[in-house]
């Protein structure tokens, strides 16, 4: 625009440039729009760069959170190996011990008796510590059965009754997969057995060939909308939000006061 001032300035000047000054302000013009257009691809590959790099920086915190998940595992099974390998052979063997000397010393009948009983207390504790850091069912088994195992030994409680609707009885998904939405399921159950008050909990986990989604929902006393964002961080819902993360997963909560929470989890099986 400026250009074309310039040579109506000069036209006024100088009569006989009236066709020259025309087609310079022309081929200006389309200088110009040319100079746009170029500008436009350039600005969309500067956009497009910068999705890559932003899918790349979210690939790159599933691959780190993904990793963290693996090694705690890890050391979960090393430990859980350790109990159960090292220390557990040497309480029966203490417990074997009380229970041949007990036979043979009857004055100190009633002392051994009860030591054997709280060996048996300590190799009971030692499996239940050992099963709850590495879980022999959810490695053997799958996903299914583990859940399974998991709310059958909460049911002799009582309350909660925990419904749970399942496709995948026989099926097995990647480890990753298994163990985080196993970890997940058992912390929604503690917490809502520890906060909820609740009286039933149903679980629908579901799978097809793309996708598996969880829907987690008890009757509890739910949740004031103001404070939820302040009671993910207290019930430990950040930590199920990391690792469904780590999966590039999706994590959804619902609550009202007195109605309850739903959870939401959609997890693609690639």
């Amino acid at each position: 625009m400026a250009f074309r001032r310039l040579f109506e300035i000069l036209q006024v000047y100088d009569s006989q440039s009236v066709l020259i000054t025309g087609l310079l302000s022309s081929w200006t013009g389309v200088l110009i729009s040319a100079i746009m257009l170029l500008s436009l691809v350039f600005i969309r590959r500067i956009f497009n760069i910068q999705k890559q790099i932003d899918d790349l920086r979210k690939q790159n915190e599933s691959r780190v959170l993904s990793a963290i998940l693996k090694t705690e595992e890890k050391e979960r099974q090393h430990f859980a190996k350790e109990l159960h390998d090292g220390l557990g052979p040497l309480l029966s063997s203490v417990k074997m011990a009380i229970s041949t000397n007990r036979y043979h010393n009857k004055n100190k009948n009633d002392l051994l008796e009860n030591a054997e009983k709280l060996i048996d207390e300590s190799i009971v504790t030692l499996k239940d510590i050992s099963n709850k850091l590495s879980p022999h069912v959810l490695i053997n088994f799958g996903l299914y059965k583990a859940v399974r195992s998991f709310i059958n030994k909460l049911q002799i409680i009582g309350d909660p009754d925990i419904h749970l609707k399942s496709n995948l009885e026989n099926t097995r998904l990647s480890f990753n997969i298994e163990v985080v939405l196993y970890r997940v399921l058992c912390e929604l159950i503690t917490n809502t057995i520890k906060h909820a008050e609740a009286k039933n909990v149903y679980i629908d986990l579901l799978a097809d060939a793309k996708s598996i989604s969880l829907k987690y929902i008890d009757d509890g006393i739910g949740f004031d909308e103001k404070q939820v964002k302040e009671d993910l961080i207290g019930l430990g819902y950040s930590n199920i939000q990391s690792r469904i993360k780590s999966l590039n997963g999706t994590f959804m909560i619902y609550s009202e006061p007195g109605e309850g929470i739903q959870v939401n989890v959609h997890i693609k099986r690639n």
